[in-house]
């Protein structure tokens, strides 16, 4: 009897299946879509709540969605927070769906997105069951988790852990290698970028952490949550009969989810809001310099300070020892500039734990500034700012002509580091061109070398060279003692962070967005692995 019962239902779902086939192959419309930005941060929170973000952008090629985006969830415990399109403007009505260990949000769009038209969804669910103890590094808790994947192209995915407050960046264990650790209003976040994904490719991440900053405990490896158990109860309860029914429940479920994957599956995306534009010079400079195995602090201080050299408020008496004189009111100064002046001593010498804080504030700016934004992304934008100053100077069609260009793009091309050598080259002439009155350039200039330039006009090699020179030995001389400067910058941000530093005194950036290679150990979260697809149609 009941293997005849298992024949009829396979005839049906076969059946089912072909009809399914037969309407989609008259009825359908083809459509492709991408995946332009999937954008996902996951807070885990001290009572081992989680806060889902999803920020997405889909566009469409061919064929238009008509009705809704779905994306994928990692478990049954979820609850929607909040939805919407973000280009619109409009919050979107909603379907939690749990059915058969499929486990989605259903976003209804707000109109029909076309083809060559894009969508941004923004998504907020609450997450439970996902932080586990972790059996193979004692003491710990931890998760796995893959963001939604698709089965079309996903362009950039980005997926940042924001851990519970108090944890410290030496105190994790995740793999694989983050490409960056940042701090996110106080607390160490972990950071991954992909770009390129194929269909169904999938980004898998293990993160674990010291149980000690949670307030409530994490569930054993392979606990299951208070409904998966009571219905693991009441299927094992269950007569023959009443599970070839829910069997034929499922075949009915499959016969109308079949007809919405005929417009592909999976859809989900953060659009990043890319590069941040509008940081001046310094700004920009820190940013680029953070990020390497050695900062050149002195090379910022010295932006910094040519930069009040040209709005008149400082001048140089002389570089070797570097001594400065305070000449103007500090009128409309930038945070970074007057932080700078008033290291300035009586004498004429500079207080480096003054000029620490300098940097702390610049760094604590920035920060703030690029919160949201790409840092990948912002830094490529400014060296192509370099690079265009650059071929303007070069462009320049008179040797007078390329030196006033160059005086305006001084604090971007003192960005590149071989400023120093390329200047003299790009200005330089078969025949002397001699410069009468003082430029801005001769300001940048110790007062020794100004007088002589007023008694002989020089011309533009011996001005340019001259310049490029103070600036190399400026930067040199800044800084007293290297290596303690150094240490000292990070000790401050860290103090004020709580971020770790990577052991060479370089201070792991604050904010988001970068790529810095990590050398941690590997998480080995012995948890179930949170993940799902998507889908749209």
């Amino acid at each position: 009897m009941k293997r005849r019962l298992l024949n009829v239902l396979l005839a049906t779902l076969l059946l089912l299946q072909v009809g399914t086939y037969s309407f989609n192959t008259v009825y359908a419309q083809p459509l492709k879509y991408r995946i332009l930005v999937e954008n996902v941060t996951l807070f885990v929170e001290k009572d081992t709540t989680c806060i889902l973000v999803y920020n997405l952008t889909v566009k469409v090629d061919e064929g238009a969605i008509k009705n809704y985006v779905s994306i994928g969830m990692p478990n049954r415990y979820f609850n929607v927070v909040e939805a919407k399109e973000l280009d619109t403007g409009e919050s979107i009505k909603f379907t939690e769906h749990r059915e058969d260990g499929n486990f989605y949000v259903e976003l209804k769009v707000s109109r029909a997105i076309k083809a060559g038209e894009t969508r941004v969804f923004w998504l907020v669910v609450e997450v439970k069951n996902l932080v586990f103890k972790d059996e193979t590094n004692p003491g710990n808790a931890g998760l796995q988790f893959i963001p939604s994947w698709f089965p079309v192209k996903v362009e950039k995915l980005t997926l940042t852990i924001v851990l519970p407050e108090g944890v410290k960046a030496n105190e994790v264990k995740n793999t694989p290698d983050y490409d960056n650790i940042m701090n996110i209003s106080g607390r160490v976040a972990l950071y991954w970028e992909r770009h390129g994904l194929a269909p169904n490719e999938k980004l898998k991440v293990g993160v674990s952490f010291p149980a000690k900053y949670l307030t409530a405990t994490p569930l054993e490896p392979g606990e299951k949550g208070f409904w998966d158990t009571m219905l693991d109860s009441i299927l094992a309860s269950l007569p023959d009969i009443i599970f070839v029914a829910l069997i034929m429940v499922s075949s009915y479920y499959i016969y109308k989810t079949q007809r919405k994957m005929e417009y592909e599956e999976p859809r989900l995306m953060v659009e990043a809001l890319g590069p941040r534009k509008g940081l001046y010079a310094p700004e920009a400079a820190w940013l680029i310099e953070s990020h390497k195995r050695r900062p050149d602090y002195g090379k910022i201080l010295t932006m910094i300070l040519y930069s009040l050299i040209r709005k008149g408020v400082v001048e140089v008496v002389s570089v070797n020892p570097l001594k400065l004189r305070k000449i103007g009111d500090g009128g409309r100064l930038r945070y970074y500039e007057r932080g700078f002046l008033e290291c300035i001593e009586e004498d004429g010498g500079l207080r480096e734990e003054c000029l620490v804080k300098v940097i702390d504030s610049l760094d604590k700016g920035v920060a703030e500034k690029i919160r949201g934004y790409s840092r990948r992304e912002t830094i490529r934008y400014y060296r192509r700012i370099v690079d265009r100053a650059w071929r303007e100077v070069i462009k320049a069609e008179t040797p007078l002509l390329k030196v006033k260009t160059a005086e305006e793009k001084l604090d971007w091309l003192m960005m590149d580091p071989e400023y120093r050598r390329k200047l003299p080259r790009i200005l330089s002439y078969n025949y002397p061109v001699y410069i009468d009155n003082l430029t801005v350039w001769n300001r940048t200039l110790p007062v020794e070398t100004r007088e002589g330039f007023k008694a002989k006009p020089p011309n533009i090699i011996d001005l340019t060279d001259a310049v490029a020179k103070n600036i190399e030995q400026t930067a040199v001389n800044i800084v007293g003692n290297v290596e303690k400067f150094a240490e000292q910058v990070a000790s401050t941000i860290e103090g004020r962070t709580g971020r770790q530093t990577d052991g060479r005194g370089r201070p792991v950036f604050s904010s988001s967005c970068a790529c810095v290679s990590c050398a941690c150990a590997c998480a080995c979260v012995s948890c179930a692995c949170a993940c799902a697809s998507g889908g749209a149609g």
